[in-house]
Parts: structure tokens; C-alpha cells; sequence
């Protein structure tokens, strides 16, 4: 088999978990002796590979889904989707934005068949990559697409992150036994809320990570409301010894976004032994069942009681295990690879 990897083109301007996803799969999945090259659109000819693998039901995707469809070379689609209507409540950000969103949940709702760039993806696809079976009934549901084309695949996290020493991030910033958020800046990532549970919580609050392009103002915003106990340590390299043992070091970690599918940082952070604290929004329950709290990302006073309870309780290896049975990397690659030899061999 040889596969072409292809993400819409400003995907690593802010570098996030999908694009952590693309780089994990390509090192993985080419451990299991499949050819695999991230498509070059100056040079390569789609025709030559026998499955274009896009990441993300991006528009900007489209016209080489269409190209590749049109010449027979299969086509898996990396769904990476989530819709929620309650960020366009409560989400921070102008109204116009959040009416916008609430329009759009709300087509896909009442009407399915409605076209659309997304829609029209799926359409084109041979195949669909959730990554989670509640992505899956969501997709088929909002944009009418038969759930016999899912193919589930969860999320991986890399074992390195359960062998790390704490030591190297206390050393650096001499804080530990600390409360931890890892992510893009933004405000579906939820942030704000989060530092205002914090109020009233005596531990400090680390949140690495920096802001997105054309989200500045909501960083500042949450550094302007950010208690003394609140650091923000800005981007920190994914692969970095100081990532592992920042998460090595912590004593909860919080996933607070509006959804996640289920957030790499949260397997990465619950690998390495930390309690967590998640969004009730996508697919975390599915992926992390009893072993973690749940919260209303809408509701600080939810936030606030979720984290004082995770501290009130001792620390086990029960979501360690979980992770380290289901979701690794290399088990991930397994099932990619089954989706691709179901792609080219639909009857098999």
C-alpha cells in the first residue's frame, strides 16, 4: 500500500492534536511496513498512491478529495468533527460569531440533506475515521451519511509519557502537586472558565500552551482575570522531556473545552498517572468511562466542585491502565491499517 497524507494548508501554523495525530499515525503506521508520504501538492501525482488519507473535514480539502476520487484512488476521511450548540451560548466572543455557529448546528439538525463543503466531503470519501462511536452517530445523523461507512478508530497517546520524571519541570519552575491545563489558547478550548473555578482553590493553576492566530484578545482576556496562583508558561514542544514531566508533575489535569474527541493532552496527562477532570462535551466518557470527573464546561460553579472533589481523592493507576490497554499508538496503527486493507478490499 502507499498512502498520501494530505492536511489543509495552514494546519501548522498552530499546531494542535490533529496535526500531532497526522505525525503520530505517519511514524506509526509505517512501523506496520505501509509506504507513506505526506502528499506534495507541487510535485506528487495523486494517481500514484493507492489511498489518499485526509485529516480533518476541512474545506480546503475538498478539490483533492475531488481529484483523487475522480482518478479511483481511494479516499479515507479523518473526520476530527464535533458539533455542540452550547458554545454559541456560552462560548466568550462576539455575538455575530455566536449566531453564526447556532445557524449552522441548527441546519444540520432540521435539515441533513442540506449541501455543504463538509457534507460533500463525506459524500466523496470511501471511507470515514471517527474516533469515537459518539462522532460516528453524530455524523451520520447531522449530514445524513450511513453509519456503515464509519470505521472507528480512537485516539493514541505515546508510553513515553508514563516513564517521565517529574523532576526536570519542578526544577525549572519549582512548582509541583499542581492542577494543569495543556492547549491551544482559544476560547473553545474553555480556558477562561477554568481560571474562574480556580477562585477560592488554594493550588496553583499551570497552563501551557499560547494563543491562536486571531484569538489574542481572548488571551489576554484570561490573563487579566487570572488569579496569583494562575502561570502561564506559553508553548511548550509536544515532544519535549519538559511536556512529559510537566504532566509527570501534576496532580490533576483539566480538559475544559466545550468538546473534545477525547483530547490528546488528557490521555497524555492521564498515561502519566494524573487524576482528571474532563468536559462532559464529545467523546470523553466514551474513552475514559468511571475513571474520570465530568463537568459542565458552561458551569464554573460545576468546574470549581469537580476539581475539589479529584483533590479530595487519592490517586490510582485505574486510568493508567486503561489508556496504556486501548490507546496507544501502536495499537491505533493496527486498526489504521485494517481501515486502509478495508478500503481497498471492501468485500474482504
Amino acid at each position: 500500500m502507499k498512502i498520501a497524507y494530505f492536511v489543509y494548508p495552514s494546519a501548522f501554523q498552530n499546531k494542535g492534536g490533529g496535526e500531532i495525530l497526522l505525525e503520530k499515525l505517519e511514524e506509526h503506521v509505517k512501523r506496520k511496513g505501509v509506504t507513506v508520504k505526506r502528499f506534495d501538492t507541487w510535485n506528487d501525482k495523486i494517481e500514484t498512491f493507492d489511498i489518499l488519507h485526509v485529516f480533518g473535514s476541512v474545506k480546503e480539502c475538498l478539490p483533492l478529495m475531488d481529484v483523487a476520487s475522480s482518478k479511483g484512488v481511494k479516499v479515507v476521511l479523518e473526520s476530527i468533527f464535533w458539533s455542540d450548540a452550547r458554545r454559541s451560548f456560552f462560548e466568550a466572543g462576539p455575538a455575530i460569531k455566536k449566531i453564526e455557529m447556532l445557524a449552522r448546528h441548527m441546519i444540520k439538525i432540521f435539515f441533513p440533506f442540506f449541501p455543504s463543503s463538509r457534507k460533500k466531503m463525506f459524500e466523496i470519501a470511501d471511507l470515514i475515521i471517527p474516533n469515537s462511536w459518539n462522532e460516528a452517530r453524530q455524523i451520520a445523523r447531522l449530514f445524513n451519511v450511513p453509519i456503515k461507512k464509519m470505521f472507528v478508530v480512537p485516539n493514541g497517546v505515546d508510553t513515553g509519557f508514563s516513564s517521565s520524571d517529574k523532576n526536570i519541570f519542578v526544577k525549572k519552575y519549582n512548582l509541583d502537586n499542581f492542577i494543569l491545563t495543556v492547549g491551544r489558547i482559544e476560547p473553545r478550548k474553555n480556558q477562561l472558565n477554568l481560571i474562574k473555578a480556580m477562585k477560592g482553590i488554594d493550588k496553583d493553576l499551570v497552563i501551557i500552551g499560547e494563543a491562536v492566530t486571531g484569538y489574542e484578545w481572548y488571551y489576554e482576556k484570561c490573563r487579566k482575570i487570572a488569579g496569583k496562583n494562575t502561570r502561564f508558561l506559553g508553548k511548550i514542544d509536544h515532544d519535549s522531556d519538559l511536556l512529559k514531566s510537566a504532566y509527570k508533575a501534576a496532580s490533576i489535569f483539566v480538559l475544559p473545552g466545550w468538546f473534545e474527541t477525547p483530547g490528546l493532552a488528557a490521555l497524555e496527562a492521564g498515561i502519566s498517572g494524573s487524576k482528571l477532570v474532563a468536559t462532559s462535551g464529545g467523546s470523553t466518557k466514551e474513552y475514559f468511562f468511571d475513571k474520570a470527573l465530568y463537568i459542565n464546561p458552561a458551569c464554573v460553579n460545576d468546574i470549581r466542585r469537580k476539581i475539589k472533589m479529584a483533590l479530595e481523592t487519592e490517586k490510582t493507576l485505574d486510568l493508567q491502565k486503561l489508556i496504556v490497554d486501548n490507546y496507544t499508538w501502536d495499537k491505533v496503527a493496527e486498526k489504521i491499517v485494517e481501515a486502509y486493507k478495508k478500503t481497498l478490499n471492501p468485500k474482504s
